[in-house]
């Protein structure tokens, strides 16, 4: 059995002109839409136009010399042979041509690099004059010829703030996921189990790699894909809440505190750490804007009602609070 995706499939039956008027229709609406599926078809039109003659017309001759025959049962059956045969042969010539085309657009050398540690922020002007804001802890990394393939890869969380170019699609990679644009803001977040595209304006198509499928995105709608359960969510979101990190803001919104752990000491690059079973289930709710650690320290143990000692050099201890 032949593998294809959906939108390889699309593009072979229509090039085969095997689509109703009205799914052609579609399909052509479609590739004004979905640029994931524009390349796909772009990449299969110039393999079908350049494909062999002898197939077509070993099926021209095979049919001429089926017309004279007088029973016509034969005749039909015969020629959904050939068909399928024809069909077969160049759908399996065109993902062997295609998958060595997308293996090696797959393998960019990625020569440039920016990295942050924790607690630090980034700011990273791309050679299009791309605005991508990293967040602690996360990894960038583009192509050398980054003007005619606008490529990055990217691990842990970032803002992109793409520069519109029609000719040129950005597409930000990650392990999971292929995120595809021409001009837009938008947050990437890879580092738990649920991985996120959140959009703040403009249009992207984001590929779920493993399935294949694709769903387009519009302002204020995120995806949410679980490495763990492949679940896939769309829905809105809050771009204030999303996109405060990049602002120098922390918000825990109502986590419970062995939850908010991550963020505090990825955004701080500091270890908090709890013992205590209780205090790992409160919950905690607050925005914190350009505080230092002593004062986030202080902020912690008012909201909280923790006291919180500091063990060694970026390390504390989180425990009750004795006072009465």
């Amino acid at each position: 059995m032949i593998n294809m995706t959906k939108n390889e499939r699309k593009c072979v039956r229509y090039l085969a002109q095997e689509l109703s008027t009205a799914a052609r229709a579609i399909f052509e609406i479609e590739l004004t839409l979905d640029h994931e599926l524009k390349a796909t078809y772009e990449n299969y039109k110039l393999i079908w136009d350049n494909y062999p003659a002898s197939l077509k017309a070993y099926q021209e001759q095979k049919e001429i010399q089926l017309k004279p025959k007088a029973v016509p049962r034969p005749i039909k059956r015969n020629r959904k042979v050939i068909h399928r045969v024809v069909y077969s042969l160049a759908a399996i010539t065109l993902i062997f041509i295609a998958y060595g085309y997308f293996s090696h657009s797959d393998e960019l050398s990625y020569r440039n690099q920016v990295t942050t540690s924790k607690g630090q922020r980034q700011t990273v002007y791309l050679p299009d004059s791309s605005l991508v804001i990293l967040n602690a802890s996360s990894e960038i990394q583009y192509n050398s010829d980054f003007n005619t393939k606008r490529r990055v890869y990217i691990k842990g969380e970032a803002y992109f703030d793409v520069t519109h170019n029609e000719k040129i699609p950005f597409v930000v990679q990650t392990e999971d996921l292929n995120i595809t644009v021409l001009g837009t803001a938008f947050n990437v977040n890879t580092v738990l189990d649920n991985k996120s595209v959140s959009l703040e304006r403009g249009k992207v198509n984001v590929l779920i790699k493993t399935s294949q499928n694709s769903l387009n995105l519009l302002p204020k709608e995120e995806l949410i894909y679980n490495t763990k359960t492949s679940e896939v969510t769309k829905r809105n979101f809050s771009i204030t809440k999303a996109l405060a990190w990049k602002d120098n803001m922390l918000i825990l919104d109502n986590l419970i505190f062995k939850d908010a752990l991550y963020k505090i000491n990825n955004y701080y690059g500091v270890s908090f750490r709890i013992i205590d079973e209780k205090i790992k289930q409160k919950k905690i709710t607050g925005a914190f804007k350009e505080q230092n650690i002593d004062e986030f320290i202080n902020s912690i143990k008012f909201i909280a009602d923790v006291e919180i000692k500091k063990v060694s050099h970026n390390e504390y201890l989180i425990t009750q609070n004795h006072e009465d």
